[in-house]
């Protein structure tokens, strides 16, 4: 068997944000000297007093360029209030060298709302990849931001490796918007509402466009919770691990369909990010439950609150080498590989022809998603099934295994769910989501005496009130636990 040839290497456009500054030393970076091209430019986004433009995620900027001017008409946010894929200039939905001219039914009245100020300097990079630098300063009204984007333009994986390049050598990331939505958002206009529901698939996407799709939404989330992840609320964290986990169920999910370099080398980075997320994640969750639970009810005992307080140094700490790992240029690295990996798909273009591997990966990226899906759940529910209908009796390592096997297996379903009609999706994930619920109430009482290891109090009297009190709220947890698990394994499968 052959392999169908594959198509050109796909074109790929980053819209990255780099620190006020450091501009200056792209040129050196890039060709060894500093001569660029540069020209004054000043964009005046429009809309009306209510910015109803804005409100249906689009943005109208009437952009000058030396003596150039142009009106451009672009998708700032996705119709269903979803951001666009991070790190990717705009969509283009109209263009022309008059506001009337792109022949739209606009709002009214329109008037401008925010304003750049700056230069546009370009300079031809190795590889045939065009570098352009956007820098100045946004204003709305009294309020000031300097602002500094680059654009990188080319064949994908040449921009790919100059952004992963210059991000360890300058602090050149991923926004958390684009140009035209930080404007807005200095202009007093909320930040495109992010959403954490579960990414789902369409029955018409093929089998890479669905996988490019989830890594769009995930890392999208994962850029966004980043921002905010901080000890004094701990949703962000906890929101960046459900991603993670997430995407890798999803790179696990479409493996053979989707494997080339990029894609391995993005799982190795994620998997980075978990273990640093882990600790936060963690102390987050014993300090929200069991440590306060045990503060309430033994407020008078000096051990029990010397070994809190431990715990609470100790959740700073994991903090503090979250911090170090979100600013560092590991994680910026790891946000454009997963920008570009979304945007480029870069599975479509690695194949071979007369590659039998390679043709095999070929059908499954053209065969039908529904398909795809309904294959992959299945083998994810035997190997659950395998445990039979009683599992109340089975050790606790395999009952922390099955918790393990079910969330993967919830993650994919809720990916799938709406490739299939009926009822029976939701049924099928509420049922497993309570399993999993109950499962860890059980595996509390492990991750607490880890957590009691760590401090060095495995054996002290503060550690054995905190075991003991994880142990009381586990009691009954066993035959919870089997109900549920027969109520989930009496269940037909949603997918046949």
């Amino acid at each position: 068997m052959s392999g169908a040839e594959p198509p050109p290497p796909r074109p790929l456009a980053l819209e990255l944000a780099l620190r006020p500054g450091e501009a200056r030393r792209l040129p050196y970076l890039l060709a060894g000297n500093g001569q660029w091209r540069a020209t004054p430019l000043r964009l005046t986004w429009h809309d009306t007093p209510d910015y109803d433009l804005a409100a249906d995620g689009l943005a109208l900027v009437e952009a000058h360029r030396g003596r150039e001017r142009v009106w451009r008409l672009e998708r700032m946010a996705a119709k269903d209030g979803a951001q666009e894929l991070p790190g990717t200039p705009c969509p283009v939905l109209a263009e022309a060298a008059e506001a009337v001219a792109l022949n739209l039914p606009l709002p009214a009245p329109l008037g401008p709302a925010v304003g750049f100020e700056g230069r546009a300097r370009v300079l031809a990079a190795p590889e045939a990849v065009t570098v352009t630098v956007i820098s100045g300063m946004l204003r709305a009204g009294v309020l000031t931001r300097p602002c500094c984007r680059v654009v990188l333009g080319g064949p994908a994986e040449a921009v790919t490796a100059l952004a992963d390049r210059l991000a360890g050598r300058l602090h050149l990331y991923v926004p958390a918007a684009s140009l035209a939505a930080e404007a807005m958002t200095l202009a007093g206009r909320p930040a495109p509402r992010h959403r954490h529901a579960p990414p789902a698939l369409a029955a018409d996407h093929p089998v890479g466009e669905a996988f490019a799709h989830l890594v769009a939404r995930l890392t999208g989330t994962i850029l966004h919770e980043a921002l905010r992840a901080g000890p004094a609320a701990s949703e962000p964290v906890h929101q960046m691990r459900v991603a993670v986990r997430r995407l890798r169920s999803a790179v696990a999910l479409f493996g053979k369909a989707t494997h080339c370099p990029e894609v391995t080398a993005g799982k190795a980075a994620l998997q980075s990010l978990a273990k640093v997320l882990g600790p936060a994640r963690d102390w987050d969750v014993f300090a929200a439950g069991t440590g306060r639970a045990v503060a309430a009810n033994f407020a008078e005992d000096d051990a029990v609150r010397h070994l809190l307080n431990a715990a609470e140094r100790r959740r700073l700490k994991g903090y503090t080498a979250l911090h170090r790992y979100l600013a560092s240029a590991q994680f910026r690295r790891l946000g454009i590989a997963l920008v570009a990996l979304a945007a480029a798909r870069p599975w479509e273009t690695t194949r071979h022809a007369g590659d039998e591997a390679a043709a095999r990966q070929a059908e499954r990226l053209t065969g039908s998603l529904v398909d795809f899906a309904a294959r992959a759940l299945g083998r994810r529910l035997r190997s659950l099934h395998t445990l039979g209908s009683d599992i109340e009796a089975l050790p606790t390592e395999a009952l922390h295994g099955l918790r393990l096997h079910g969330k993967r297996l919830r993650y994919v379903a809720e990916f799938c769910a709406p490739l299939f009609p009926g009822h029976g999706a939701r049924r099928f994930i509420r049922r497993l989501t309570t399993l999993q619920e109950r499962l860890g109430h059980l595996n509390d009482g492990a991750v607490a005496a880890e957590l009691m290891a760590e401090l060095g109090a495995g054996r002290s009297h503060a550690g054995g009130v905190v075991r003991g009190f994880v142990a009381a709220q586990a009691a009954g947890a066993r035959a919870q636990i089997g109900q549920a698990w027969r109520r989930f394994h009496r269940l037909d499968p949603f997918w046949s």
